[in-house]
C-alpha cells in the first residue's frame, strides 16, 4: 500500500495494482473458497483504492490526509479476509 503511494506520486499510479490485485484475489479466493462475492467486494475496494492512486499521481504533493486514507484500505481487505464479510 506505501509503494502505491510512491509509485503514485511518481506518475505511475497503476504500477502496484496489478501485483496488488493478484495477491489479494489469490488470497480471497483460499479464504472463502472461491467465493464469487469475496472477489467482488476485493475487486469493488481496489477500483477504490485505484481512484486514490490516480488522485495522488495527479497532486503537487501528497497530504497526511490522502496517506491516511490509502491505509485505510489496508483495514479494509484485512477486514475483507479475515471475516470474509462485504464492506
Amino acid at each position: 500500500m506505501r509503494e502505491g503511494i510512491y509509485w503514485a506520486y511518481m506518475g505511475r499510479p497503476f504500477e502496484v495494482l496489478p501485483f496488488l490485485r493478484g495477491k489479494l484475489l489469490s488470497k480471497a479466493a483460499s479464504l472463502n473458497g472461491n467465493s464469487k462475492e469475496a472477489e467482488v467486494n476485493v475487486e469493488r475496494i481496489l477500483k477504490e483504492l485505484e481512484a486514490m492512486y490516480k488522485q495522488i499521481s495527479m497532486a503537487d504533493k501528497v497530504e497526511k490526509k490522502q496517506i491516511e486514507e490509502i491505509l485505510a484500505y489496508k483495514e479494509k481487505f484485512a477486514e475483507l479476509l479475515l471475516f470474509g464479510e462485504g464492506l
